[in-house]
């Protein structure tokens, strides 16, 4: 009995199978590009609020916790904190531990501190105080850390009312993300969105 040939499919792959795979292992690739290629405007914006507002936290709890008054003072590119030292009878940088001193904002991140026109400003007992410092002790011209907070973070637990914007401006519309305060910890904060807060 005579078999018949069996015809066999010639090896190798067809263009179009070639170019499909191409194309899977393209996006794969981009997905893992993106991904790996850093935080969106969105994280880097969350990240920070984050970071602020868990190091408030924790010098509010330390002014509490130690029976010292502190204070937050803010530019438009960084912040950090100060205390009161009793010895020296002045407002002192904190710089231990290190994440409370001086915090530089990446690039593209600004801050914008309100204090005035707040809900319960007239009956916070923190703007009947006297904080004025003597006229001899100006800060120096190139000094970034000023002689007196802006914020003030008391061992009673009162903290003076503020509301911390932070804009993110990389792009052609800014987001926004705030956090603030009535009187006290802990702070309330809003998500990253293109509308002010």
């Amino acid at each position: 009995m005579l078999r018949q040939p069996v015809l066999q499919r010639p090896h190798g792959f067809t263009l179009v199978e070639v170019m499909l795979v191409m194309l899977l292992i393209g996006l794969l690739a981009t997905t893992v590009v993106m991904n790996f290629s850093g935080e969106s405007r969105e994280e880097r914006l969350e990240k920070e609020t984050e970071r602020f507002t868990q190091l408030f936290q924790f010098v509010a709890e330390t002014a509490m916790l130690k029976q010292q008054e502190w204070g937050l003072y803010v530019a438009p590119d960084h912040y950090g904190f100060l205390y009161y030292s009793s010895a020296d009878a002045k407002w002192l940088p904190a710089t231990e531990p290190a994440s409370l001193d001086r915090h530089k904002l990446p690039e593209h991140l600004s801050l914008q501190l309100e204090l005035e026109g707040l809900p319960g400003e007239e009956t916070n007992l923190l703007s009947q105080l006297d904080w004025q410092t003597e006229d001899d002790e100006q800060p120096a011209p190139d000094s970034k850390v000023p002689v007196l907070p802006q914020v003030f973070i008391l061992s009673s637990g009162e903290i003076s009312p503020f509301q911390l914007l932070f804009t993110e401006a990389s792009d052609l519309t800014p987001l926004y993300s705030s956090v603030s305060t009535d009187f006290s910890i802990p702070l309330s904060r809003t998500a990253a969105s293109e509308a002010l807060p």
